[in-house]
C-alpha cells in the first residue's frame, strides 16, 4: 500500500451507521472461511440491538464489549476491523483482527495493530491478552509486537448423543452434585483460587465480584440470555461440606450449540470424566441434536485423555500469548536477571492479518 494511501486510513469506534456496511463486507468477503458465521452474527446483534443495548454499556462489561469494534475505513469505506473485550480495568483481549480480501497483503494488519497498541493499551496502560492458532503465521508477527507465548488453549466438542444416560456408578460419585444456590456464590471465588493455577489467574484477573454479581449486573445478565436465546444452567460438587467443582452449561437453542465449562479443585480430579458425563446428560434430557463444545489449559494432559474417553475430538489448538501493559514492562524490566521475567496471557482467535 502506497504512503499516502495510509494518509487516507481512519481507524475509529464503530457507529451504528457503519454496521450495516460492516455486515455486508464480512458477509461477502468471508463466506468461505470458518468463523464468517460467527462473525458476522456478533456484527448483526450490535446492529439489531443497538438502541436498547448500548445505552446500557456504561452498566455491563457483556454489553459494553458488544461494541468495542474499531473500523477501519479506505475514503470512508470499511475495508476490516478490530474487536476487543474489557476482561478487567487493567487488561483488554483482542477477538478478531480480520480485513477484506481487497486489502490483505498491503500492511494494514501492522498498521492497525500499532495504532491499538499505542493509542488504546499503552495509553491507557492496559495488558493485552489474545490467542492465535498453532498452525497461523500470525503467531510471528504479535512476537514482533512484544506478545509472549505462555502455553497453548485447546478447543473440544463431539455431536449430541442420542438417548445418553449417566453410568450408574459414575452417578453414585456425585452425590453432593446440585445446582448452584444463592448462598453458595461467596465461596465460589475461594474455588476459584484453588483450582485455577497462579499463572493463569494473573493472565485474566477475575475478581469476587464475577463470581457474586450485583443486582443490576444479574439482571443485565438475564437479558443478555435473552437476547441471545442463551439458557445458562449452573451447578456445584459439595464433597465434606467444600464445594469442589463447578459446572457451567450454557445452551444457545437457536444456533444448537452447548458450552460446557468446568472449574474443579485438583485435589478432585478424578471426578472429571463423571463430571463431564453428567454434563453430557442433562444436556441431552433438554436437547435432542447439536453439539457440544468446551476449552481446556495444556496444563495437564490428563484433562485431555479424559475428554477423549468421552468422544470429544480435538478441533481447535491455540497459542495463549500476552503483552504487559507499558508500566508493567518497565517495571519488569527492572527486575534483576536472577529473578527472571514473569510472562502471562490468554486469547481468542486472530487470522489473516497482512
Amino acid at each position: 500500500m502506497s504512503e499516502n494511501l495510509f494518509d487516507q486510513l481512519t481507524f475509529e469506534k464503530v457507529q451504528r451507521r457503519d454496521l450495516d456496511q460492516l455486515e455486508t463486507v464480512f458477509a461477502a468477503a468471508f463466506g468461505d472461511e470458518v468463523d464468517a458465521n460467527q462473525i458476522k452474527r456478533r456484527i448483526h446483534r450490535a446492529k439489531q440491538f443497538y438502541n436498547i443495548l448500548h445505552p446500557l454499556s456504561k452498566f455491563s462489561i457483556w454489553i459494553k464489549n458488544l461494541f468495542n469494534i474499531y473500523v477501519v475505513k479506505l475514503v470512508g469505506q470499511v475495508a476490516g476491523f478490530i474487536q476487543i473485550s474489557y476482561l478487567n480495568p487493567t487488561q483488554v483481549h483482542i477477538d478478531y483482527v480480520a480485513f477484506s480480501k481487497n486489502y490483505r497483503g498491503q500492511g494494514l494488519g501492522s498498521w492497525v495493530l500499532g495504532k491499538l497498541l499505542d493509542d488504546l493499551a499503552d495509553a491507557n496502560n492496559y495488558d493485552v491478552v489474545l490467542e492465535v492458532g498453532v498452525d497461523n503465521p500470525a503467531y510471528n508477527f504479535y512476537r514482533r509486537f512484544g506478545f509472549r507465548r505462555i502455553t497453548e488453549i485447546f478447543h473440544y466438542g463431539r455431536q449430541l448423543p442420542a438417548g445418553y444416560t449417566l453410568p450408574a456408578a459414575q452417578a453414585a460419585m456425585l452425590t453432593g452434585f446440585r445446582e448452584l444456590r444463592a448462598q453458595d456464590r461467596p465461596r465460589l471465588y475461594g474455588l476459584y483460587l484453588e483450582a485455577v493455577p497462579l499463572l493463569f489467574r494473573q493472565v485474566i484477573k477475575r475478581s469476587y465480584g464475577e463470581f457474586y454479581p450485583s443486582m443490576v449486573v444479574k439482571s443485565l445478565e438475564r437479558l443478555k440470555n435473552y437476547l441471545m436465546r442463551n439458557k445458562k444452567s449452573e451447578y456445584v460438587l459439595e464433597q465434606d461440606g467444600k464445594i469442589v467443582a463447578l459446572l457451567t452449561i450454557s445452551s444457545y437453542v437457536k444456533a444448537k450449540r452447548h458450552l460446557l465449562t468446568l472449574i474443579l479443585h485438583p485435589a478432585w480430579e478424578d471426578l472429571r470424566q463423571p463430571l463431564v458425563n453428567k454434563a453430557i446428560s442433562l444436556i441431552v434430557a433438554d436437547n435432542n441434536q447439536g453439539t457440544i463444545t468446551t476449552t481446556i489449559y495444556g496444563d495437564n494432559y490428563s484433562k485431555q485423555v479424559t475428554l477423549e474417553r468421552l468422544g470429544f475430538r480435538k478441533n481447535l489448538v491455540y497459542h495463549l500469548m500476552f503483552r504487559p501493559s507499558a508500566l508493567k514492562k518497565k517495571e519488569m524490566n527492572r527486575l534483576p536477571a536472577a529473578q527472571g521475567r514473569p510472562v502471562l496471557t490468554c486469547g481468542k482467535m486472530q487470522r489473516k492479518l497482512n
